[in-house]
């Protein structure tokens, strides 16, 4: 059974980082850690990444997957400096900002960790992403809480779409 300790996700404990887990465990495929919570992103003032869900493999320092919701744009380097050495070139983070215009989809790269930005309203991080990665709601109602996140951290490791590929600083100014 793969422990904490094992993954990129020990250093975000040790730090004290990883909040109100709804999961925090293996999941149901051999080797991969999840987390179902809030991610501190800043402890004074506290500032989280809502709504987080992510993924992890035994023995790998870096997150394979990551999902959230941030209330502001400005929030992102702050996301991209606590992700840091738990990120991944062939990662797949998909960040959901508060403050995004409905139509803005963009691909940043901020200290070499690249995210994809997406809008979102009043809906939530988990039906966006069974959206964006067209997958089945009614089968997943059926799932618990790990085998969800199996399934969704599967499709984000096999999502391939592109979208405008943005500087920080140019998303700044188009808010």
């Amino acid at each position: 059974m793969t422990s904490i300790d094992v993954t990129a996700f020990q250093r975000l404990e040790a730090e004290g980082r990883l909040l109100k887990p709804a999961l925090k465990a293996p999941t149901h495929r051999a080797g991969r850690f999840g987390f179902r919570g809030e991610i501190a992103l800043s402890l004074d003032p506290p500032v989280t990444l809502e709504a987080a869900f992510a993924a992890t493999e035994e023995g790998d320092a870096a997150l394979s997957f990551l999902a959230g919701s941030l209330t502001s744009y400005k929030q992102l380097p702050a996301l991209a400096e606590i992700l840091g050495p738990s990120a991944k070139a062939d990662g797949k983070y998909f960040i959901y900002v508060g403050d995004l215009d409905r139509a803005s989809r963009y691909q940043i790269s901020i200290e070499g960790v690249s995210l994809y930005v997406f809008p979102i309203d009043d809906t939530s991080v988990y039906n966006e992403l069974i959206d964006v990665l067209y997958l089945d709601k009614t089968k997943m109602k059926k799932f618990d809480t790990a085998e969800k996140l199996d399934v969704i951290a599967d499709g984000a490791a096999k999502y391939d779409q592109t979208f405008e590929a943005i500087t920080y600083e140019e998303g700044l100014k188009r808010l």
